[in-house]
């Protein structure tokens, strides 16, 4: 078996592994490479002599990033020898994330199955994750608002915008956010690499995601002191709540749902304004019970689940290595 990337040209071959999604993948692709998401050539295809392609698999990255960040649209012949052919398909390409720099790569699993991956067999999608070192990292409940009243923002904040305050002010209110976080992949992060450090990336990674800078805001109690914050977004195809979180000392009080009836209404006049019916989506830890609740409460609804797993490429290797 042989795996390699496709040429321009060739992007049918690709779409054409899952016959009946066809203009979802299509349509998909088409908006990844105007986003800078995804390039051709990060569509890899593993042929076998004379059988033509057996499988697929393709980067995607934040806009912006030269190296890959996840993997996408994979698929294998899931009612055959799905493990030898997948395998090798995941090492090969891992190894080429690799050599483009990428120090880690994850992978997640929808459920229920939907567009535009349309991820059917996700008990053998694990194993053959696992198979190959991804290692589990944790499980968010995904949400969507559906339409309705929007919920009304109260009047006891006060919100400066990330261009009023600053990046640093900005990161430092990051930091102390995630004091204390229910979310794992924060709090893991945070506990790796330390508070500040982690909120600085996390910054970095975020900015690379399409937003007004307005969105961007603190959120101030009446005798001046930091509540929280909320960031606003509009990643390829969606907009979302991209971070919102109550500093320690604020929670417990309601003020989550301020923010999040400000982070909606946000995104929903963005949509307005721009006359685009992209839709408002979000996920949440599962192990985050209180943010979740307050998402509800706001009117969103949860609609599937989601596993992420994750790889760890390390440099001295050939072999991806599980974190």
């Amino acid at each position: 078996m042989h795996t390699r990337p496709l040429r321009t040209d060739e992007l049918d071959l690709f779409v054409g592994a899952t016959p009946d999604h066809r203009r979802e993948v299509e349509q998909y692709l088409e908006n990844m490479f105007a986003a800078g998401s995804m390039r051709p050539e990060w569509c890899f295809v593993a042929e076998e002599e004379g059988e033509g392609p057996v499988g697929r698999v393709a980067f995607w990255t934040l806009p912006g990033m030269e190296e890959p960040f996840a993997l996408v649209l994979l698929d294998v012949p899931w009612d055959t020898d799905y493990v030898s052919g997948g395998t090798r398909l995941l090492e090969d390409v891992l190894e080429k994330a690799r050599a483009l720099g990428a120090e880690e790569i994850e992978h997640v699993v929808d459920d229920p199955p939907m567009r535009p991956q349309f991820q059917h067999h996700p008990q053998k999608r694990v194993a053959l994750l696992e198979g190959v070192g991804f290692a589990f990292r944790r499980e968010t409940g995904r949400f969507e608002w559906r339409g309705g009243e929007p919920p009304a923002v109260p009047g006891r904040l006060s919100f400066r915008t990330l261009e009023e305050v600053g990046e640093d002010a900005f990161v430092e209110a990051m930091t102390e956010v995630s004091e204390g976080t229910l979310d794992r992949e924060i709090r893991g992060e945070r506990e790796r690499l330390g508070a500040q450090r982690a909120a600085r990336e996390f910054f970095e990674d975020a900015r690379r995601v399409k937003h007004d800078p307005a969105w961007w805001r603190l959120a101030y109690a009446p005798n001046g002191e930091l509540v929280g914050l909320v960031m606003p977004a509009e990643p390829p195809g969606f907009l979302t709540i991209f971070y919102i979180g109550v500093v320690p000392r604020m929670r417990g009080q309601g003020y989550v749902d301020d923010l999040l009836a400000a982070g909606t209404a946000t995104l929903l006049e963005a949509r307005r304004e721009t006359g685009n019916e992209k839709p408002l989506l979000a996920d949440t830890d599962v192990a985050n019970g209180p943010m979740a609740a307050a998402f509800e409460r706001a009117g969103w609804v949860r609609f599937a689940g989601r596993r992420e797993y994750i790889v760890a490429l390390t440099p001295d290797r050939g072999q991806p290595a599980a974190v």
